[in-house]
Formats: C-alpha cells, structure tokens, sequence
C-alpha cells in the first residue's frame, strides 16, 4: 500500500486543485458538467466585470442582477451559484449569513485565454512558449531536467499542430481546409524561432540529443503539414484566390509602389455592382470568387410546371429583345443624347431599382448592333446617409 502523502505536499497538491476549479469555472455548466453554450460564458464575464468594478467590498447577488441589466436574472442566479460551487466566487467573510461576495481573478484570466485562442487558434500561446523556452535556454539557473522537459513541450506541441493540418490536406475538404487549416499557415518565423530554440539547446546540453532530435522530426512534420495544405490549396483556389497566402509585406509594397494601370489590371474584366450595406464582406467576396469559375456542365434552374395542353416556347426572340433594349434605352435617354450614369443611379430609389438600372444599361452596351455607348469615368459620388450609399460616374449616350 502507498504511503500516505505527507501534510505539505497534500496542502500543495489542494491548492493546485482549488486553482485549477477556479480555472475552469466557467466552463461548467454545473457542478461536474460542461457549458455547451456560448452564452452562458457571456454571462460570466459579465459576473466577473461586476465584481471587478465593485472594488474590495463586493456584492450581493442582488446587487450583481442590478449590475447586469441586459441578462436575465434566472439565469445570472444559475451561473453565480456555478461560479460559486466551484469557488470563483466566495464569501468575503467566512461567517453565516454573509451577504457580500467576492470573485477569484482566475476565470476572468481563463476567459481572455479563450478569446485570444479562439482568434489566433492557439499560435500567439505558442509564441510565448517558446519566447520562455528561449529565454529559459539562455539562463544559467535553467537545470538540464528543466530543459529536457521545455523540449519534450516543445515535441507534442509541434506534433499536435501538424497532425490536423496533414490530416485536413489529405483527406479534408478545401471548406473546411480553408477555415480552420490557413491560419496555422505561414509560419516561417515561428518555425525559424524554434529552430533558434533547438540549436541553442542542443549547443548548451549535447547530452540532449535525444529529445533535439524528436524537436526536431516534428518540426519538419510541422513544416511538410503546411506545405501540403498550401499546395492543395493553391490547386484549388488557382492564383487569384489564393491571397491568403502571400505575406502582408507584399500587399503593401504593391499597393504604395504600383500606378493606377497596375491596380486596375487586377480587376480588368470585372464588373461590380455599388455594394448592398445589408451584404457583409465575406458575401461579396463569396460572390467575386464564384463568378470567377467556369463550369461547362452547369445545369438550368427548375421552371415551374404549367398544366396545359400545349408546350411552352421559352426561345427569345432577338429582334424582339433589341427593340425592347432600344425602348428602354431612349426611356433612359429621356430625349437627351447623352445622360449621366450616377444621375440614374441615384434617381432610381433605391438599391433594387438602381441595380436594374445598371443590368439594362450593361444589356443595351453589349449589343454592338445598337447606337447606344456605355462609358464609365474615374470618380465617384458618395452619399452615406441615401439608400444608395455611392454611384460611379459615367455617360450613356447615344451614338
């Protein structure tokens, strides 16, 4: 039978329990249980923030519920007496019938680990890992047990990194490549980092060879994971998509060192429509992606089914089209030769009508067999509070 722990290491190991609870107060739904939802560790921030701006005197559970108008109170109630089953939050005075509380500052700390995580997946943790093993490797208090255990961190770190990335680029899809894969890529300067960190290793305890070598078979498995998953990428994506990829430094030097003729070669061809303030960034990008595609094979959207006894022609007539192009063209005209496109688009309305505007004017251009000339000008008209929240000039006019 084991003996029985000693009083101080039994202390020690209660302490490193009770922190750990704190820690991980708010993920618990309940006592023994997992949060399976994000709102309720909004709501332990917003708990946290109280009892932050309270000061050293604390506060009611009522006074908490005054705190945090926007929640409901049930559910404050639930997630103060979680917090408090796991000791994020006790009593500032250990005595009956103490009203007043006060909150540990160890789950405020894990929350903002969390959000940190949740925007870097992880990678800044990972550069401050391995600042502190640099720095750990130059200092002449750092033992070698210290050291092998840095390294040994180091190894499953490095390893638990590539092995998704490799897994994703063989056999994932490219959507979910795409999402959670590219932003591990890119890493040249941690992966030179850690090489610093290994060679200064290796150089300061050569009895270490051992756990250097395994550092660094996962960082080459690391650096095969992201190769991998770019190049899939890349294949995919083909060179106009695949933007993520190049480093921030060459977009800049583009955009200050580039003329006009160069900028606008990126979107020669291409035509925009004044964005909807309803679309987000990621639709539009969404949509510039996909109408850069080519499918031979794309099929004809479903019609609808009309029981009668003949078929339906849905052939268009090309005469009748033209003079159905000529009709709204001089409607556009108005009498005049020559008119100015921002002028229709900003008398349409609203952003629907001024859409149409743009697609017949676009129609009656392309059709070379038509006097009518679409011609768009350098500049712009901003109106930020109008439906139509910008136009870009140019003339429709008569040949």
């Amino acid at each position: 039978m084991p003996a029985a722990l000693p009083f101080e290491e039994n202390t020690a190991g209660s302490a490193v329990l009770g922190v750990y609870r704190q820690v991980f107060a708010v993920l618990a739904r309940e006592a023994n249980g997992i949060v399976d939802d994000a709102a309720s560790v909004l709501i332990d921030e917003s708990i946290l923030k109280a009892f932050a701006d309270a000061g050293p005197a604390g506060l009611t559970v009522e006074q908490v519920i005054a705190a945090c108008p926007g929640t409901p109170a049930v559910a404050l109630r639930r997630r103060f007496e979680v917090l408090r089953s796991y000791r994020a939050v006790t009593r500032v005075n250990e005595r009956p019938h103490e009203m007043y509380y006060q909150a540990a500052f160890a789950p405020y700390v894990m929350l903002l680990f969390l959000r940190r995580l949740s925007r870097t997946g992880g990678l800044g943790e990972l550069h401050r890992m391995l600042s502190i093993a640099r720095l750990a490797a130059d200092d002449a208090a750092t033992t070698r047990g210290e050291a092998r255990e840095h390294l040994r961190e180091m190894t499953n770190v490095f390893r638990l990194l590539a092995n998704p990335i490799m897994q994703l680029a063989k056999g994932g899809t490219v959507e979910s490549l795409r999402s959670q894969a590219q932003p591990m890529l890119g890493n040249s300067e941690m992966l030179d980092q850690a090489k610093l960190y290994h060679n200064r290793a290796l150089a300061r305890w050569p009895e270490l060879l051992p756990e250097c070598t395994e550092l660094r078979m996962a960082l080459g498995a690391y650096r095969d994971a992201v190769t991998t998953a770019a190049r899939r990428l890349i294949d995919q994506a083909g060179k106009t998509r695949a933007l993520g990829l190049l480093p921030a430094e060459r977009w800049r030097s583009f955009a200050r060192d580039a003329g006009v003729d160069e900028l606008a070669a990126a979107v020669d061809g291409l035509l925009f429509d004044a964005p909807d303030p309803y679309f987000t960034a990621d639709d539009l990008l969404d949509a510039v992606e996909e109408g850069l595609r080519t499918d031979a094979g794309r099929t004809p959207p479903p019609r609808p089914r009309i029981d009668d006894d003949g078929p339906v022609s849905t052939a268009a007539d090309p005469a009748a089209e033209a003079d159905a192009l000529v009709a709204r063209a001089e409607e556009l005209l108005a009498g005049q030769d020559r008119v100015s496109v921002a002028e229709l688009l900003t008398g349409a309305g609203d952003w629907a009508a001024a859409r149409r505007v743009l697609a017949d004017l676009t129609a009656v251009h392309l059709r070379s067999e038509l006097p009518y000339a679409l011609t768009w000008a350098d500049d712009w008209l901003v109106h930020p509070t109008a439906e139509l929240s910008w136009a870009t000039d140019g003339w429709f006019e008569r040949r």
